[in-house]
């Protein structure tokens, strides 16, 4: 609790100054009081907003994601927030397609188990694209190779036609 109140400068230790010695005795009440002074407080609703809005952002890891929206889900005051039931339906809807349809597939006992099985999800779709563009590019270069012959031929053929015009 010291070392806590040693970080605090200008207005916020001025604040804690303000207290009577010996009036906070333990970590919890510290954190009571500081945090009903200093959080940022939202508005309910618009947090509630917030929760069903959701989404994975482009190039947002799914862990990053998945910490995103616990934070949200946990800072809906408890008289509006969706019992955890709710927000297993909600968690898939901030994915693509192929997510969703990868986790309503499976039945899952907890919201835990739900993020741990998106980031699972997430590697084998990552790994199967990868694949799947792998497989392109060799498909295109098998088909520039047998496009080679013929091509080099139509070459052949007009370096002859060339030549054949020089030669009146």
């Amino acid at each position: 609790m010291r070392l806590f109140v040693q970080t605090l400068v200008d207005d916020v230790r001025k604040w804690f100054r303000g207290f009577p010695a010996t009036s906070i005795t333990t970590l919890a009440e510290l954190q009571r009081q500081f945090l009903n002074r200093w959080e940022v407080k939202k508005n309910p609703l618009q947090i509630l907003a917030e929760y069903e809005q959701i989404k994975q952002n482009v190039g947002e890891l799914i862990q990053d994601y998945c910490v995103r929206f616990n934070v949200v889900y946990n800072d809906i005051s408890d008289h509006l927030k969706p019992l955890v039931g709710l927000a297993m339906i909600n968690f898939p809807n901030g994915f693509d397609a192929d997510m969703v349809y990868q986790l309503r597939e499976r039945e899952l006992a907890t919201m835990e188990d739900m993020q741990e099985m998106a980031i699972s999800v997430e590697a084998n779709l990552l790994s199967k694209r990868s694949r799947a563009k792998a497989e392109k590019k060799t498909t295109v270069k098998k088909e520039s190779s047998s496009m080679d012959q013929p091509l080099k031929k139509v070459e052949q053929m007009l370096e002859r036609v060339k030549l054949d015009k020089l030669e009146p």
